[in-house]
């Protein structure tokens, strides 16, 4: 494994270099910005490991160099303390993960191994760029497995790959924790420029002023705190992908000078007069009503025009009741990897829960409590009380007469919640107008799922039991 460690403190550099002394690492040290910059040109590297306590140096500069130079090279952080405003901001400028100091050595070996590359990247071997134009077929990795896994979640992908292809602004809409970011990620990946950058805005982290600052740069002395000139997310992202997270929250002072890099591909740095040029393909994303916000004079008509060239509707996850186990099952298999052990499954009831549960954090709320679950669970697969603020307070039946489900769910999942909820089977039967005979048969059959589905979880990997389920 070939690792660039970077830190302008020689006796840290070489510390973690002894670290990982021997096989099967191999370590590249870099002390400034232009070392790394070298580095880069001349070899690849699986992972990039950045002490945050450069005094020479401004870490974060040093940050924006790799993701131009490299954009798919992992960037691990280590630093000094792990605060919500830090560990935001670290998120905000592409860090793949962080150690807090002092750590041992064997947690800093553990992090590289799980956020590495599989193959090594950098400016010696990148990738060769698919003719303009033209775009790959799409690969089963490039398409999360918990988009695609009914048919309305597919047509929302489909639509987002006819136009991955084009140079067109995009706009996603959807609610808070549908997977936008996500589907703005699968548009870039299967784009003719996925080998350039991808970089992220998030428009209501901050002030007006460093929101400017961030997105397209500042020159030294242009404001308090502003020591030495930066280059912006704008910059960073020249040639690739601009992702614009909630792009109605923007402040109005910069909506027009978004609209003007949009029209004329040219910007401004804060405090100064020169205008630079930056080819970048835009996707904005947002979970408001943006027609509403023009409407009431907080967003602008010719901005709005001009992102919503094509507009792309995520749904929320209660209407993609056939998505909900798919997702688990990926996001669990995604958490038990991360934590080094092998995916335990769901039993039936788990997944009953699961699949009735409104989710008004969409898939946002899925991960946590699936993570959640995942930690705390004793290894065996993941049951009801596994998941207890669900179990305490199941939702109402989300199911609804017109959704993208087939009879049979409906059906199952209407016979389940009239039986739960009626005192007797005599008592069900007479509400759902059938005999008991005929929900007695309907139910062993339901139980048969039980025991064709449990052993396959409990025993299998998750692949394997999605074959053993069909």
């Amino acid at each position: 494994m070939k690792l660039l460690l970077i830190g302008d403190e020689r006796k840290n550099r070489r510390m973690y270099a002894w670290g990982f002394s021997g096989e099967p690492y191999r370590v590249k040290l870099a002390g400034t910005r232009v070392a790394v910059d070298e580095a880069l040109n001349q070899d690849t590297f699986q992972a990039a490991c950045i002490d945050f306590k450069m005094q020479e140096e401004n870490a974060l500069v040093v940050i924006e160099s790799i993701h131009r130079r490299a954009p798919e090279l992992p960037i691990i952080a280590l630093i000094g303390a792990a605060d919500r405003k830090s560990v935001s901001m670290l998120k905000e400028k592409g860090v793949s993960a962080y150690l807090v100091s002092p750590f041992p050595i064997e947690s800093l070996h553990t992090i590289v191994r799980t956020h590495a590359a599989r193959e090594p990247v950098g400016g010696a071997r990148r990738p060769r760029e698919a003719t303009p134009g033209t775009v790959a077929a799409p690969t089963p990795s490039s398409i999360p497995k918990l988009m695609t896994n009914d048919e309305l979640a597919r047509r929302t992908v489909e639509l987002a790959l006819r136009a991955a292809n084009s140079n067109a602004a995009i706009l996603i809409l959807g609610e808070t924790g549908t997977g936008k970011s996500l589907l703005a990620q699968t548009i870039h990946q299967n784009s003719p420029i996925r080998q350039k950058p991808f970089v992220t805005v998030n428009c209501p982290c901050l002030s007006h002023e460093l929101l400017e600052s961030d997105l397209f740069g500042h020159v030294r002395g242009s404001f308090t705190g502003a020591v030495q000139d930066t280059w912006g997310k704008v910059a960073a992202a020249d040639g690739g992908t601009l992702f614009l997270d909630e792009i109605g929250d923007l402040p109005m002072p910069l909506q027009p000078k978004l609209l003007r890099l949009l029209q004329e591909k040219q910007y401004e740095r804060v405090g100064e007069a020169a205008s630079r040029s930056a080819n970048v393909r835009i996707i904005a994303a947002t979970n408001r009503d943006l027609k509403r916000e023009v409407a009431e004079g907080r967003f602008r008509e010719d901005l709005y025009y001009r992102l919503n060239v094509i507009a792309i509707d995520v749904p929320p996850l209660r209407n993609r009741p056939p998505q909900i186990l798919g997702a688990a099952e990926a996001i669990l298999e995604t958490v038990c990897r991360e934590m080094g052990k092998a995916s335990p499954g769901f039993t039936f009831e788990a997944r009953r829960v699961l699949e009735t549960y409104a989710w008004p954090g969409n898939l946002r709320e899925l991960r946590n409590v699936i993570e959640r679950a995942a930690i705390l669970s004793n290894g065996a697969a993941l049951d009801l009380g596994d998941f207890p603020a669900l179990a305490a307070q199941p939702a109402p039946l989300r199911y609804q007469v017109g959704s993208a489900i087939s009879l049979h769910a409906l059906e199952t999942a209407h016979i389940q919640m009239v039986v739960a909820n009626s005192a007797s089977l005599e008592e069900a039967a007479r509400i759902l107008e059938i005999d008991k005979s005929t929900l007695y048969r309907k139910r062993k059959a339901m139980d048969a799922q039980v025991e064709t589905f449990a052993p396959a979880v409990a025993q299998a990997p998750v692949q394997e039991a999605a074959v053993a389920v069909g």
